[in-house]
């Protein structure tokens, strides 16, 4: 515990803006971590970046916001301290892990609806990397993979996927995910792409409902 103290002060410490005692700092059996403007740290990040997904779930998020929150998102990289097992970092490691697929599923909708599609597809293929038998993800990437004129890609993606389920864990889709498959085989004209468009905002419309 020592050494990694000593690791931690000596980072700061190259910082220009560090103040000894400052943000870190001993008090008995404890060191103490205080959040600086100037330290930019994972965690913190993640947490402000899904604060402000959440509580904009109402009125949308600006471009800026969006860019924001993206690369935020992006910097996730699997489990908090992977391979530790510690109760505290276990319930952390639940904890972030959470509010990154949430606020990863409710962004691929926003991106989605404001017409964002490479980039909802692009946020939703990376959040499936840490999550990939979460369904709603999976079905919003189908929607917007039909949407984009993918229809194909979304059909061999699902069929990927269903093969890795059915191995890996012995189940098959919910029926919703099924009825989106073949709503998707049978994509031919605009009026089964409007549905389809209507899907993604009868989800988001649903998921505002539960804040």
């Amino acid at each position: 515990m020592n050494s990694a103290v000593w690791r931690i002060r000596k980072l700061l410490a190259s910082s220009p803006d560090y103040i000894e005692g400052q943000s870190l700092r001993t008090v008995g059996s404890e060191t103490l971590f205080r959040r600086m403007l100037w330290l930019d740290v994972d965690t913190w990040a993640l947490h402000q970046a899904a604060t402000t997904i959440i509580e904009s779930a109402g009125v949308g998020l600006s471009p800026s916001d969006m860019k924001d929150a993206l690369r935020v998102l992006y910097r996730y990289e699997g489990p908090f301290l992977d391979g530790e097992d510690a109760e505290w970092i276990l319930e952390e490691r639940e904890r972030l892990h959470s509010l990154f697929i949430q606020s990863s599923a409710m962004l691929v909708r926003r991106l989605g609806l404001d017409g964002y599609d490479h980039d909802a597809i692009r946020l939703a293929r990376h959040a499936l990397r840490f999550d990939p038998y979460r369904e709603e993800l999976v079905r919003h990437l189908l929607i917007l993979l039909a949407l984009s004129e993918r229809r194909i890609e979304a059909i061999r993606y699902y069929d990927s996927w269903i093969n890795l389920i059915r191995k890996e864990l012995g189940i098959s889709p919910l029926p919703a995910t099924r009825a989106l498959i073949e709503e998707i085989r049978n994509l031919h004209n605009a009026e089964n792409v409007q549905h389809l468009r209507e899907r993604l905002v009868g989800r988001a419309e649903k998921h505002l409902a539960l804040f």
